[in-house]
């Protein structure tokens, strides 16, 4: 049968199971704390001292939540650092497709320049406003992930990437922005369902 400080150990696990790394860490870590504080208890071994340790050491869903908004605020940072990426990666891109198009020629769409152009401006406002007010929201990243998304397709059709030859330099830039728009998308799913556990955990009962 487990003991006081093993079933207080998997519930702390099994709230923080959202980030199996973090929860098996913060378990070893709490673990050890319960462990060392019951066996400086007179009582010690037994159950009562195992749960006077316990006791001391506050609810395991409150303790959970302290540590699920830790890693929120950290994958918040990743995600924040992937946009950032992102939107330098992007402008290179468009200024690469810019010099490239000043000698071929815009080509399929009137419609798609002006959605390169202004979905990247809407992105990097956003992510201004974003980081300054909004920095633990999915909703900026979501919107800036949305745009630079637009301003990559819209970009990619209006140089015409896989009609008209484009030099291996666009082509490359073109390759790097699609793969940071995945990792973008990645980081900012993952900050979602951080966010969603988290405020579970701050709930009553």
């Amino acid at each position: 049968m487990a003991g006081v400080i093993a079933r207080y150990v998997d519930v702390l696990k099994r709230e923080l199971d959202f980030d199996p790394m973090l929860a098996q860490r913060m378990a070893d870590e709490v673990e050890a704390h319960l462990r060392e504080a019951a066996e400086a208890d007179p009582a010690w071994p037994s159950p009562e001292a195992e749960q006077r340790a316990v006791e001391r050491f506050g609810l395991a869903r409150e303790l959970a939540a302290q540590f699920a908004a830790d890693a929120v605020s950290r994958q918040a940072r990743r995600s924040w650092i992937a946009l950032a990426a992102t939107v330098a990666v992007t402008f290179i891109a468009m200024r690469l497709r810019v010099l490239w198009l000043g000698d071929t020629g815009d080509s399929f769409s009137m419609l798609a320049p002006l959605i390169d152009r202004y979905a990247f401006v809407v992105a990097t406002a956003v992510a201004g406003i974003g980081w300054f007010a909004f920095r633990l929201s999915v909703l900026p990243l979501a919107v800036c992930l949305l745009a630079l998304a637009a301003s990559i397709a819209a970009g990619i059709v209006r140089a015409g990437l896989f009609v008209e030859g484009a030099p291996l330099p666009v082509l490359l830039a073109a390759a790097a922005e699609v793969a940071l728009i995945g990792l973008l998308l990645f980081h900012v799913v993952d900050l979602g369902r951080r966010l969603r556990r988290t405020a579970l955990l701050r709930r009553p009962g």
